[in-house]
């Protein structure tokens, strides 16, 4: 046992904590860079479920409002008897009006987790014109017959956004009002 003990061979205490030491610096240094890597990877991650979002949010309204008929009002219009899309105050757009009530224009699932909004991970706000005043989720253009919308998609978490491009997105309606025959007005 003595002689294991006075053996040259192995390392001395000094060699030993340098070689922790050493150890310690790369772990520090890995652990940095990794959430610098992790940090990155879901902020990509949460601007593309922005983008996907708001792309899903439009075809959705294109789809409810192309087809609409009996179209009344220029900012925040109503449609096939009453309908408008509005947003819900976590920030969901909602076809509101119906007979059934307030429906989600995009589902979430019901336990709150899932869904297109990712469990209220992501909400819908209006935008605001130059002065600081909320532009209108949807507008309708009798002149043209188009409905204009304009939000933006928010993560909650990181502060990351994405939204409509200026001037917003222009959906022709297939059923614009017709004037009578002639011109006339109708009594």
């Amino acid at each position: 046992m003595k002689k294991k003990l006075r053996s040259p061979a192995g390392f001395s205490m000094v060699e030993m904590l340098c070689a922790v030491a050493v150890l310690m610096l790369l772990c520090v240094m890995l652990n940095s860079g990794l959430s610098a890597a992790m940090k990155t990877y879901f902020d990509i991650t949460a601007k593309s479920e922005t983008q996907l979002l708001l792309n899903s949010l439009t075809n959705a309204m294109a789809g409810e409002l192309r087809c609409a008929y009996g179209v009344s009002g220029g900012d925040n219009p109503a449609y096939n008897g009453g309908l408008r899309l509005a947003l819900s105050g976590d920030g969901q757009v909602l076809v509101t009006g119906g007979p059934g009530g307030d429906k989600e224009l995009l589902p979430t699932e019901k336990d709150g987790k899932g869904g297109a909004y990712h469990g209220k991970k992501y909400s819908v706000v209006l935008l605001e014109d130059g002065g600081g005043s909320p532009v209108p989720l949807v507008r309708y253009s009798e002149a043209d017959g188009c409905f204009t919308i304009n939000f933006k998609v928010v993560w909650e978490e990181g502060g990351i956004s994405t939204q409509t491009p200026d001037g917003g997105v222009t959906i022709r309606c297939l059923n614009p009002p017709t004037e009578p025959e002639g011109g006339a007005e109708t009594p």
